[in-house]
């Protein structure tokens, strides 16, 4: 697998990813675009920019390659320098070189390197199958004026209506009568509900009284013993965070070395300690371990300064 394969797997995952020799590679979020003469929305998404600056070994992309292709830390190390070897011979020869999902570097006549990113690759993991939209405007009705008039029914005259509701009177006189005899039965009802919902009232609130009499001379004449059970109170458990970035000081495959490794850099001062054993049976040695990435990356610099050059970040929660 190549290195730019590697890189691009880790773009998904990390904000940086540093080739050592050659620069970093590190993404920018964009939240959701709208397109005001487009009327089309764009989903939220991560690109990628370069920084020739950054090209300190913080051991991502070395151990990513060395635990993918079962090989130890240097191996991958020195492929990734073949890599950029072959990276920067190509670019200075033909000026212009295209690494596919990530982007085109040049080189002008100064023979200074310059980026430009693809922009149709996204490497926002939650954005993942989303596509841009438009909106769709919304079709006026054909429906003309003399159409819609035609749908209106007709209003008769007063004098048509007049006629006809003379005409269905005088068919059925007893009509009058039986809504005559329809409110007379209601409002026998409605005063008989009345003085029946009055007496509910009046018998619910004398019954009341008696309850409340009575249990109030209840309380007064009882005893109370109050006892308390033995109750189990529950305690949570604080989980600590374990420290996951660890600045490795060398691997050894005796561990009575590691453990004279870790008594020397605890007589120098730093937090020393062993990490286990890695994929080779190695015991590893850490100068110290951080759960912050930031904190890690600062130290590991101080380190490889003052301390031991060949120091690297290896990341694993342990």
């Amino acid at each position: 697998m190549k290195v730019e394969d590697y890189i691009k797997q880790l773009l998904y995952r990390y904000e940086c990813v540093i080739v050592p020799g050659l620069g970093a590679f590190v993404t920018q979020k964009r939240s959701s675009v709208y397109d005001n003469e487009g009327h089309r929305f764009t989903p939220p998404s991560k690109h990628v920019t370069f920084n020739k600056a950054i090209q300190n070994q913080d051991g991502l992309l070395a151990e990513t390659i060395a635990k993918a292709e079962s090989m130890d830390f240097e191996s991958a190390k020195f492929k990734i320098k073949l890599f950029v070897d072959d990276f920067l011979t190509a670019l200075y020869q033909d000026k212009t070189l295209n690494l596919s999902k990530l982007g085109v570097f040049s080189l002008d006549t100064e023979f200074k390197i310059s980026f430009e990113p693809e922009e149709t690759q996204n490497y926002f993991v939650d954005s993942f199958g989303l596509e841009a939209f438009g909106l769709v405007s919304l079709a006026k009705s054909d429906l003309s004026i003399d159409e819609a008039l035609k749908e209106v029914p007709p209003v008769r005259t007063l004098a048509e209506s007049t006629s006809e509701e003379k005409h269905i009177s005088n068919r059925r006189p007893y009509l009058k009568y039986a809504a005559v005899g329809i409110v007379a039965v209601g409002l026998a009802s409605f005063i008989g509900l009345y003085q029946y919902n009055n007496h509910v009232i009046s018998y619910n609130y004398t019954e009341s009284q008696k309850a409340e009499t009575l249990l109030q001379k209840r309380i007064q004449s009882a005893e109370f013993n109050f006892t308390f059970p033995n109750l189990d109170l529950e305690t949570n458990k604080v989980e600590t965070i374990l420290p996951k970035y660890h600045i490795i000081a060398g691997a050894f495959r005796i561990e009575a070395n590691a453990e004279r490794k870790v008594k020397l850099l605890q007589q120098k001062g730093y937090s020393a300690s062993l990490i286990g054993e890695n994929a080779y049976g190695l015991h590893q040695v850490a100068f110290a371990s951080y759960s912050d990435k930031e904190t890690a990356l600062k130290y590991l610099r101080k380190i490889k300064s003052i301390e031991n050059p060949d120091a690297w970040l290896f990341v694993k929660q342990l």
